[in-house]
């Protein structure tokens, strides 16, 4: 059935954008709404095509009756010679646009209702008004409708004309530069009040001017104002800066100023010109016009720098080095030849960054607008196409109004000009000679005082300093370097962007300068580290080298940074910059750090005589069950991952620690593989033996990236897990054959070794259980046979995923989101359960902790609302807090915004709002349009001696504003209003998260007995609904959605609506106005059942069949959530405003609260249950205080007598139970060469 007639909004495009991604239902239904959309649009066309046609047909007097194309073609100006021109009398027409000027002349200030008329005429009678006459008065005009034969009175009606148009027009321009003064407009209009209404002014001077001169009377308007907002910026700087100083504060207060003008100038453009007209004036409003003021304003101060800077030269012998001036360079620049200081240059920098900024902006507008391909064609790159540098921006101004002129009619594809660069020539060779002086001097100074304190002694560490700017990922990034390094590098990257602007022919020196010095300076810096590298151990800490390898890994990464930066540059001498060897410098200090590491626990850690004399036939001492020297070992590598962890960065301190650790294991291997303990020192080494692997147990979650690299080991990715399992094999192994009972021994290996075994477990295909099996023996409650076969869906999965984050050198965002979601969110229900959000009403709970939970409710929320893929995860993380909260009756209640509402039911709301804001928009626009109609003839109505002049030949009807049909209009825009939501209903639900229609889902099933109205609906569609009928009451919502006062009429319209809407749905207040069922009636005749079947039609959005296909179709289950899965989660999220920031406060969350979750994770743990008081040691921490509360110190006392989070218990260690008879036929595979030299050391034999 076709509804085109009536309806035309039902066409209309609502922005409602799906949140992350769709699923299979909701992508079908946008695709059948858009091509129904698209479908009705083309019938409306269609239709009214004919309907014009008919009415060309009619008024051409039985001739023949022109084509739809024939019918468009009449309104183009560029067509009017094939109109036919009416027989107007010469007198008529002359009187009639004098009487037009008179008006005007009079100061009744009616020029809107004059242009209004005309508008009308030219609509409504067919009357072309030119735009433009012949450039000679004496010819004929080309106008149908005004052409005269040559004589007097031609020349009259022409003048007349002009003078009518130029009263328009000034009256325009008028409003236009009014309007180009933010400090006037700001407080009244926002951007999306002014940008229609600039472009209804533009579009009424198209209908008087031809487009060139209209757009070349904008240009010099905004021209101006481009000027004024610059030279108001330079004026407002405090007297006390000045020179190049003052420029660039001037430029870097009114950039925030031309950025937002640019946007609002695209969007209008956008309605008016087409794109390559939109870049040139761009180009010549702000490109031209901020390149000619910077270059004047440059000339002014460079005139001033050469008379300060010549006579500080000619006294720089009296002046310090911090203040003189750069020496000059070689050659000087014929009579302007002059020196630039150091705090010159930085100025000149930071006004260079501003500019690149603006750049930027301009760059990323046009390309939002799709004008990289504006003629059709893929003539270059999309930066050449945007950008185009001019190396000579002095034209004048008659020149550049004819090159405008010229590209406004030209369809070719323009470039968009950043001519800034010009202003900078003449300052090359001091900006060229000043940077290598000011980068070789802080250099110098900070290479000095780091020697002076190296030498004095007095500390055996280096000044260190967080590293806040970084060049890549975190998890590559070095979180602590030596401060000499850092404040050098800290002023290359301040210089930066002057290399990166000053790439053309003509500024290459000012680059060149910059990639010299710095490819000399960070020689001179890795020097440095080198020779304190070298110091180590003989006359500097070891605390020293993770210190020196981050710094050279930042060096690194700087110059990797500056490459990427500046390789497109043209003849750019990069091979400067000593890349190869600041790799060179990283690996040989790390080599050096984990040689030294493992030397010093080879000689010295390791080397324990007395605990190691194996053959002594006296026990060990008594108390002392576990050599020293195994414990400080494990001391020695948890004080190396504390080093590592707080300065290297993340992924090269795991591999670091790896290798050390297995390279220290290496020798623990060789060591007790050769013991010949005495009977009386059995029981040591096998305790020996047990605490290693319980200690390596402990390290493995800090070497491994994920629970399946320490599950499941591949030799051939080159991983350290793979050699770290066969050493730990090899010492179970050790102590398997030396310390098991000779008997049991015997009874399992009499028939030999190097055979498999029938009761070896049988696991799948990729699971290797014999590189494993150390971790079922030492840890057999987690490390079960289950979870090795079937991770991640075993019960010991959960407390696997949570001691690998907490294990992590660094936040690692896809490593929390996987365990968030894993086993339904169990991490989240703990936290919430265990916290003050479970808590009975009326309990104490103080304000700052209060606050902390709701943020971390918000986090929650916001985190799991966006994942589409998984639209259980809200709910099964919030169900029990909802249950315990009583707070399901809530979402019935959800309308009513007058009671405090829990935090939850805030972040629904906004989302809810969100899409019914989106309606809302169309909705006032709507009222408004049918205010327009005949506002502007109620306000400024044409004089009858006007109307009474117009040609009686062009039967025009005066529209009377007295005429008005309010009962019959506000019914039928009532109706159009109702069709429009009901026929956005579905898309508006489609917007919405999957995860928060699951949610209504799950709220509407608890509440089916106790809410009868929810039965024709649905919970999610009637709290839509409802909140939309509140903001249709509401006027302060609605005026703040359309940025102006709403008048009376509008108002009752909108409330009108809302209570057609509420009685639709059974919640009217009283009994309805007699118009509510006049409304609804007329609705139901136009489109009968319409109403039912989009209510059904949205409902079916909201089904469990929509949660159960598309990407929703796994449910969440812990085995689908690959690593590719939860990466394509976190993108999701990403889109997401703030979603990061909220993830990385769940984090902050889990690691407060580190002991309960594990102690709750922890499997067969008694405290497994939730307790009955929820009021429990959950911490929850507000953002502001969350970044210094996780500092932890390494403690000496704590980690010396600890293995993580257990006690180094030696007595536990040595009661250990071992089952001998389960334990020894696994290790029937083993050679026969290892089972007998292994035996042979055995004192049983």
């Amino acid at each position: 059935m076709d509804w085109q007639g009536d309806f035309l909004h039902d066409h209309a495009f609502v922005e409602l954008q799906m949140e992350g991604i769709p699923s299979e239902v909701d992508i079908q239904n946008m695709i059948r709404d858009t091509e129904e959309k698209l479908r009705l649009n083309a019938c409306s066309i269609e239709q009214n095509l004919k309907e014009l046609q008919a009415k060309v047909g009619e008024a051409s007097l039985g001739e023949r009756v022109p084509s739809p194309i024939e019918c468009l073609q009449l309104f183009s100006q560029r067509n009017l010679s094939i109109l036919k021109p009416v027989a107007t009398e010469h007198r008529e027409l002359l009187d009639f646009l004098r009487a037009l000027q008179n008006s005007m002349k009079a100061g009744e200030a009616c020029e809107e209702a004059v242009l209004q008329l005309l508008l009308n005429i030219s609509s409504q009678c067919g009357v072309a008004f030119p735009t433009s006459w012949p450039e000679s008065t004496h010819e004929h005009s080309s106008s149908p409708n005004l052409s005269m034969p040559r004589d007097d009175l031609a020349l009259e009606v022409q003048e007349a004309w002009d003078d009518v148009r130029f009263s328009l027009r000034s009256h325009l321009l008028g409003k236009l530069q009014m309007m180009t003064v933010p400090s006037q407009t700001e407080g009244e209009l926002g951007v999306e009040t002014r940008v229609p209404q600039k472009i209804f002014y533009l579009q009424q001077l198209l209908f008087l001017y031809p487009e060139t001169k209209v757009f070349s009377w904008y240009q010099h308007i905004q021209v101006k104002a481009v000027l004024s907002v610059l030279q108001n910026c330079q004026s407002c700087i405090p007297g006390g800066e000045k020179g190049f100083e003052r420029l660039t504060l001037g430029f870097q207060s009114a950039l925030p100023t031309l950025s937002s003008m640019l946007r609002e100038e695209i969007q209008v453009l956008n309605g008016v010109a087409e794109p390559h007209k939109i870049l040139a004036f761009l180009n010549h409003v702000y490109m031209n016009t901020v390149a000619q003021e910077l270059g004047v304003l440059m000339d002014k101060e460079i005139e001033t720098a050469l008379k300060d800077n010549t006579a500080h030269g000619m006294r720089g012998g009296k002046m310090s080095s911090k203040k003189s001036a750069v020496a000059p360079q070689d050659p000087p620049q014929g009579g302007r030849s002059f020196s630039l200081t150091s705090h010159q240059l930085r100025c000149l920098t930071q006004l260079t960054n501003t500019l690149l900024e603006l750049e930027k902006t301009v760059e990323d507008l046009a390309t939002h607008l799709g004008f990289l391909n504006c003629a059709g064609e893929s003539v270059c790159s999309g930066k050449d196409v945007l950008k185009k540098g001019r190396d000579d921006t002095e034209v004048t101004a008659a020149e550049d109004k004819a090159t405008t002129d010229l590209v406004l009619q030209s369809t070719e594809v323009v470039c968009l000009e950043f001519g800034w660069r010009a202003a900078f020539k003449s300052l090359v060779p001091q900006m060229a000679h000043c940077v290598k002086v000011v980068l070789d001097d802080v250099c110098n100074k900070n290479l000095q005082q780091e020697e002076a304190a190296h030498a004095s002694g007095s500390t055996n560490s280096f000044i260190i300093t967080p590293v806040t700017h970084r060049h890549g990922p975190e998890k590559d990034c070095p979180k602590m370097v030596t401060k000499f390094c850092a404040d050098v590098l800290e002023q290359m990257d301040a210089f930066l962007p002057l290399a990166v602007a000053f790439r053309e022919d003509t500024l290459l020196p000012v680059c060149s300068s910059y990639v010299e010095v710095c490819g000399r300076v960070t020689s001179f810096l890795l020097t440095r580290v080198e020779e304190r590298a070298g110091d180590v151990p003989a006359s500097a800490p070891f605390r020293n080298l993770p210190i020196l390898m981050a710094t050279s890994v930042y060096i690194l990464q700087t110059l990797t940074h500056y490459e990427s930066q500046l390789r497109d540059s043209k003849r750019m001498p990069l091979t400067l910059l000593p890349i190869q060897r600041s790799q060179d410098v990283m690996a040989a200090l790390h080599d050096h750090l984990t040689s030294y590491c493992v030397h010093v626990c080879a000689t010295s850690i390791l080397q324990d005589a007395e605990s190691h004399y194996w053959s002594d036939p006296n026990p060990f001492y008594e108390g002392e069950r576990c050599s020293f020297s195994i414990q400080m070992w494990h001391y020695f590598l948890t004080g190396l991952r504390s080093d590592l962890w707080g300065s290297v960065a993340p992924a090269q301190a795991r591999q670091t620690l790896a290798q050390v650790l297995c390279e220290t294991l290496e020798v623990l291997v060789q060591r007790y593989s050769r013991a010949r303990p005495s009977y009386k020192r059995l029981s040591q080494i096998r305790v020996d033996i047990t605490a290693i692997l319980l200690c390596v147990e402990h390290l493995m979650w800090s070497v491994c990236d994920s629970v399946e690299e320490l599950l499941r080991p591949d030799a051939a990715h080159g991983s350290w897990m793979w050699p770290i399992h066969s050493l730990c094999n090899q010492l179970l192994t050790v102590l398997i054959i030396l310390t098991s009972p000779l008997t049991e021994l015997h009874r399992v290996f009499q028939g030999g070794c190097g055979g498999g075994s029938s009761r070896t477990p049988k696991f799948p295909e990729g699971v290797n259980s014999h590189e494993t099996k150390w971790l079922s023996v030492i840890n057999p409650t987690l490390f079960t046979e289950e979870l090795l076969r079937d991770f991640p869906a075993c019960e010991g999965s959960s407390l696997c995923l949570f001691e690998l984050l907490v294990s992590e050198p660094c936040y690692n965002p896809a490593l929390l989101l996987q365990k968030i979601l894993h086993k339904d969110c169990f991490l989240l229900q703990i936290i919430i359960s265990y916290s003050c959000l479970c808590v009975e009403r009326g309990t104490e709970v103080s304000p700052d902790i209060h606050t902390a939970a709701a943020e971390f409710l918000e986090a929650v929320f916001s985190v799991l609302s966006s994942l589409n893929y998984l639209p259980g995860a809200l709910t099964q993380a919030l169900e029990g807090y909802l249950d315990q909260r009583h707070l399901w009756e809530h979402f019935y209640n959800f309308a009513d915004s007058s009671k405090d509402e829990p935090t939850l039911f805030k972040c629904i709301r906004s989302i809810v709002c969100e899409s019914t804001t989106k309606l809302l928009i169309h909705l006032v626009s709507m009222m408004q349009a049918c205010k327009d109609q005949s506002a502007a003839l109620v306000r400024q109505h044409i004089p009858e001696h006007v109307l009474s002049k117009i040609p009686k030949e062009w039967n025009y009807i005066p529209q009377d504003p007295k005429f008005n049909e309010t009962s019959k209009n506000s019914m039928t825009l009532a109706i159009q209003a109702l069709s429009f939501i009901f026929t956005h209903l579905p898309s508006t639900i489609a917007s919405l998260p999957l995860p928060v229609r699951f949610l209504f889902t799950v709220a509407e099933k608890r509440l089916s007995q106790d809410a009868r109205q929810l039965r024709s609906t649905g919970l999610l569609l009637w709290v839509l609904l409802v909140s939309l009928c509140q903001d249709l009451e509401n006027g302060d919502t609605l005026e703040r959605l359309s940025g102006q006062p709403l008048e009376r009429g509008a108002k009752d319209r909108l409330s009108l609506l809302s209570e057609c809407l509420q009685v639709s749905l059974g919640q009217q207040k009283g009994v309805p106005k007699p118009l509510v069922h006049k409304v609804l009636q007329g609705l139901e005749e136009k489109k009968p059942k319409w109403a039912s079947m989009q209510l059904q039609k949205a409902r079916k959005l909201c089904c469990d069949s929509v949660f159960e296909c598309g990407p929703a179709q796994d449910r969440g289950g812990p085995a689908e959530l690959t690593e590719h899965k939860i990466r394509q989660l976190l993108l999701e999220l990403c889109h997401r405003a703030g979603g990061i920031q909220h993830l990385r406060r769940i984090h902050h969350s889990v690691q407060l609260n580190e002991s309960l979750l594990r102690s709750v994770l922890t499997p067969h743990a008694e405290t497994h249950s939730h307790p009955d008081s929820p009021l429990g040691p959950v911490v929850f921490s507000s953002e502001a205080s969350s970044q210094n509360q996780l500092i932890t110190q390494f403690n000496p006392l704590t980690e010396c007598n600890s293995i993580g989070h257990n006690k180094f218990d030696q007595a536990a260690m040595a009661e250990r139970e071992w089952n001998w008879a389960q334990l020894l036929p696994a290790f029937q595979s083993m050679s026969q060469v290892t089972f007998t030299t292994l035996l042979s050391n055995s004192c049983q034999i």
